[in-house]
């Protein structure tokens, strides 16, 4: 074996499996580090290192390593959470991935400073801690949406307001689940059609390999709803691509970072602007990472376990030109989700899904504790093939229909510590299932 690759992982996320079973293939040690010392994929790694991501710090991580000789050559980490961990660790041991634009990557609020300094869109925007009330009286733009600047995978706390009254609640909501000194971000808010842009960053440029238009998105609660089409049949967004492409890649050849997968989302306007919403260092969630699969022959996990390594990852030749995310094949994602606090239980399985005609491949959790409707909590991904958009969503509802439920009220279902912010529970499942079932796929 070359050396040890740490995997850092929280409430049983991360793709630790895959991760695992990619870096045996290339030759390294894969070690779990996560605070749950009954980690649902421990069994899946060749040691678990149980450490407390929360009061623990880089120096105590690094003692407990050495005690155990476990000496990191590479940390890969795929929770959001856990992205300034994996600076700080990376940093500590000298690793790829502590570049100093990762922490850029890591704030909305400093990826939009950096854009204004470059003259990158023309977002307005107001950075500060949930907790400061002068937050409210320096915003002069509304409609706006402020969001956490850190933590806001799938959607989580991400609010529109038309008002200083309505600013105001949602930066008390924040302050009261994460912190009176949470980072926030306040935005004005972009009219258009949002789409979203998946690749790897080479040679200090995005490489757009997935693209998917989002023709039932729900602006009003800022949360994915209904088919989120690939390659984009609106030409409205299939000519929004390269703007935005173009944005990107100039924030990211100002900064210092190595190899890296972006989830980059944006919105053209009626006037033909395109804008950035945000940017995320990590592939997308739901089944975007079985669409590259799929299109593209792609593996995403082995990419991102590889671009963690010292060796990095040698790109394909010839798949990373300009029109690669132009697929003659569509296809879609349709996330399913529940709209309702408890644990959910899904009635059909991920092969039943798949034996749907049309259906290509599907991600069914064994349950999902449901804690906070502020945010998606989705217990079905699925990815679907047909001619256009319409075809889509007639195979969608078709989908839909199968995918039936058995929800356990909140009441019924709380346990002691139960989190109220919208964070993934690792309860003891209701019946044995497939490890990482509980994973949030984004």
């Amino acid at each position: 074996m070359k050396g040890d690759l740490l995997v850092l992982s929280k409430w049983n996320s991360g793709g630790v499996r895959r991760s695992a079973e990619a870096a045996r293939r290339l030759g390294y040690r894969p070690i779990l580090v996560s605070a749950d010392p009954e980690d649902l994929n421990r069994d899946s790694c060749h040691r678990h290192v149980v450490f407390d991501w929360e009061d623990g710090s880089v120096d105590d991580l690094a003692a407990l390593l050495a005690r155990i000789e476990v000496r990191p050559l590479a940390v890969l980490n795929r929770v959001e959470a856990l992205g300034e961990w994996q600076v700080r660790i990376s940093r500590y041991f000298g690793l790829p991935g502590g570049e100093a634009g990762r922490d850029v990557l890591l704030s909305k609020v400093r990826v939009r400073q950096v854009m204004s300094k470059l003259g990158l869109g023309t977002v307005r925007h107001v950075g500060g801690r949930a907790g400061d009330a002068s937050l409210v009286s320096s915003v002069d733009f509304y409609p706006a949406i402020v969001k956490p600047s850190r933590q806001s995978g799938a959607s989580r706390l991400v609010k529109l307001v038309r008002d200083p009254e309505a600013l105001a609640a949602q930066l008390h909501r924040i302050a009261t689940v994460d912190g009176p000194l949470a980072e926030v971000v306040i935005e004005s808010y972009v009219e258009g059609l949002e789409f979203s842009i998946d690749g790897p960053v080479v040679d200090g440029r995005l490489r757009p390999l997935f693209v998917c238009d989002k023709p039932d998105y729900d602006y009003d609660r800022q949360q994915e709803g209904g088919v989120l089409v690939s390659p984009p049949d609106d030409e409205r967004v299939r000519a929004g691509v390269q703007p935005l492409v173009e944005q990107v890649s100039t924030l990211c050849a100002s900064l210092d970072i190595g190899p890296v997968w972006l989830h980059v989302e944006g919105r053209r306007t009626s006037d033909g602007r395109v804008e950035l919403i945000e940017i995320n260092p990590r592939c997308g969630g739901g089944a975007t990472a079985l669409g590259i699969k799929h299109v593209h022959g792609l593996d995403v996990g082995e990419v991102l376990t590889r671009m963690a390594l010292p060796e990095g990852w040698p790109p394909p030749h010839g798949l990373l030109g300009g029109d690669a995310w132009a697929h003659h094949q569509r296809v879609a994602q349709l996330p399913v989700g529940a709209g309702r606090l408890g644990l959910v239980i899904p009635q059909v399985s991920a092969a039943e899904i798949a034996r749907i005609d049309g259906v290509l491949d599907a991600i069914v959790l064994d349950w999902l504790e449901v804690t906070s409707l502020e945010r998606e909590n989705y217990f079905a991904h699925v990815l679907l093939a047909a001619p256009d958009t319409p075809a889509l969503r007639a195979l969608a509802n078709r989908v839909r229909s199968a995918l039936s439920t058995t929800v356990i009220e909140e009441a019924e279902s709380k346990a002691p510590g139960l989190r109220d912010d919208g964070g993934w529970q690792s309860p003891k499942p209701p019946s044995p299932g497939p490890a990482d079932h509980a994973a949030h796929p984004g």
